[in-house]
């Protein structure tokens, strides 16, 4: 009966309270408008997907490096980059760019790369995500380009050592034979392996029955490392044209596809204004019963106190 009598008193004192919480709940919902209204920036969000595929396309050997650069991970890391992207934004005569308003979802074992940037405008955001967009794509692309110019190089210097070895390796060879007077038809079976059948005069059939061991054994080991050092010129000259024809017909476009483009917003996507203002009616509420029951309590503990 107590219980009954307490649950009835909390109620007629909330009632008896009632213009004191509507007014506070005119209050907090006249605070919440105009905080979210007037003090709240006005943010628009921009989404945007991106497929980074390396294995889309032969690339030879280059798909080494293409494989290590063109992956949703590396691109992740690029499109993070903040040095890069205020350079990027700089150029745009966007203001700098804040790495926090920039949201970035990869799914394990998948290769889309989902993209949501944050703006105050919904122009500036659009442009601002496919700057960063296109600036990821230049950067991976320029450091692919790099590596390959490395790479071309490289070989370019292999092959310039190589064709210096064999040059020297072809005068030894020559040298012996001039000096031991052996037919001329030696030099020209050192540059291919094509048999030659030719007629010798008598000296040269002299020399040839007179070759001593010793000189043999020293023309077939010279021409053994000419013929070794010919393969291994060939098989860096070829990677060194096909590093460089693919450095010429380099494009990124099938490694890095936009699959969505990034998207203008119609409506702001914070604040939440709707929500901001039941958060405030229902914390005007509250506050308003807590006045109310602070209010009665205070009352009757100085009247208890008073008798």
């Amino acid at each position: 009966m107590r219980e009954s009598l307490e649950l009835r008193e909390l109620i007629d004192i909330i009632f008896k309270g009632k213009w004191i919480i509507v007014l506070t709940i005119i209050i907090g919902i006249v605070i919440a408008f105009v905080i979210s209204w007037y003090f709240m920036e006005d943010r628009y969000e921009s989404k945007a997907v991106v497929q980074v595929a390396s294995g889309t396309q032969d690339t030879g050997i280059m798909s080494n490096f293409i494989a290590t650069e063109f992956t949703p991970l590396v691109y992740i890391q690029r499109i993070q980059n903040e040095t890069k992207m205020n350079e990027a934004f700089s150029k745009s005569n966007f203001e700098s760019f804040n790495q926090e308003n920039l949201l970035i979802k990869n799914e394990p074992n998948s290769n889309l790369v989902e993209l949501v940037y944050t703006g105050l405008t919904p122009q500036e955001t659009q442009q601002g995500l496919q700057v960063l967009i296109n600036e990821t794509k230049s950067d991976m692309n320029n450091s692919v380009k790099k590596t390959l110019d490395d790479l071309e190089a490289t070989y370019l210097s292999e092959s310039e050592v190589l064709s210096s070895e064999i040059e020297n390796l072809m005068v030894t060879y020559n040298n012996l034979i001039s000096s031991n007077e052996l037919p001329e038809i030696l030099i020209l079976q050192t540059i291919s392996d094509t048999q030659f059948v030719i007629d010798l005069n008598e000296q040269q059939s002299a020399a040839l029955a007179n070759i001593d061991g010793n000189v043999q054994n020293q023309l077939l080991q010279i021409k053994a490392k000419i013929d070794a050092k010919s393969d291994e010129y060939r098989s860096v000259l070829a990677k060194y044209q096909s590093v460089k024809t693919g450095l010429d017909s380099f494009n990124p476009d099938p490694f890095i596809r936009i699959i969505i483009e990034p998207t203008y917003a119609e409506n702001p996507t914070s604040p939440n204004k709707l929500l901001n203002l039941i958060i405030g009616f229902l914390l005007a509420i509250i506050l308003g019963t807590a006045i109310v029951l602070f209010r009665a309590y205070w009352k009757r503990t100085g009247n208890i106190n008073t008798i």
